[in-house]
């Protein structure tokens, strides 16, 4: 997610503000890392699946918040996890995949509104990118709830090497019958699975897609294709739910 400025005085709300400690991080694709930081002082943070954390970032002698969706369950209440994707001159991503383990960091959570309000429908979840980091936590959440409801996750990118947490995905497939991931590639030539773009794979992959709710994160352009074609194939809007990164 991008940058976010300070609310002004007379929109101002009260938000916890966390001291966090850095205690891994991983470099999951070329350029993305997974951050895990530790609440500090005996703390601990309960929020919402989607949900996300402002990270203050010191630049210029200033600080800047930027927030990024929690990639982590909200089962875990004492540490929470980010991806991080390099930005080329990002100074906010940049600060973040210099980190490491030991390094302290602030942040302000929860905050937004982007959670499963309605658990009574099957949930499909439609993102491409780093837009999958919400729906990692929603569907740990889910599978850690026992579910019955049938989980299935449509995940798109350009390239191979760039998907995020696939081992993950493909092992929580195998030991969840309720869940069900689609990789679809858009310029990847040696790609042997699906390819094209995540809308095009709606009405091949989802059975009944007028009785499921569906959530889509990522950048606006696909945000709008998928709506688009949700509304096309008869999907109540009120059943369609998304957050856009810029």
């Amino acid at each position: 997610m991008s940058d976010a400025p300070a609310p002004s005085p007379e929109k101002k709300r009260a938000f916890d503000t966390y001291e966090l400690l850095v205690t891994s991080t991983e470099e999951i694709t070329p350029k993305n890392r997974h951050i895990r930081f530790d609440l500090q002082g005996g703390k601990t943070l309960h929020f919402k699946a989607g949900q996300f954390a402002q990270i203050f970032v010191p630049h210029d002698g200033k600080i800047r918040r930027t927030s990024y969706s929690i990639a982590s369950s909200p089962q875990h209440t004492d540490y929470f996890e980010l991806c991080v994707t390099l930005v080329d001159g990002g100074v906010s991503s940049t600060f973040l995949h210099k980190l490491r383990p030991g390094d302290k960091v602030q942040a302000m959570a929860p905050l937004g509104t982007f959670t499963l309000k309605d658990e009574t429908r099957d949930m499909v979840f439609i993102s491409t990118g780093s837009g999958v980091a919400p729906f990692r936590s929603m569907i740990q959440d889910q599978l850690a709830k026992g579910t019955r409801k049938n989980l299935y996750l449509i995940y798109g990118h350009r390239y191979e090497p760039d998907l995020l947490y696939r081992a993950e995905w493909e092992a929580t497939m195998k030991s969840h019958s309720n869940f069900k991931v689609l990789f679809t590639l858009s310029r990847d030539t040696a790609w042997k699975g699906e390819r094209g773009y995540v809308q095009e794979k709606i009405e091949k992959f989802v059975p009944g897609v007028k009785e499921k709710n569906y959530f889509i994160c990522g950048l606006n352009n696909m945000i709008t294709a998928v709506n688009d074609r949700l509304l096309s194939l008869g999907v109540p809007k009120e059943q369609i739910h998304f957050e856009r990164y810029d």
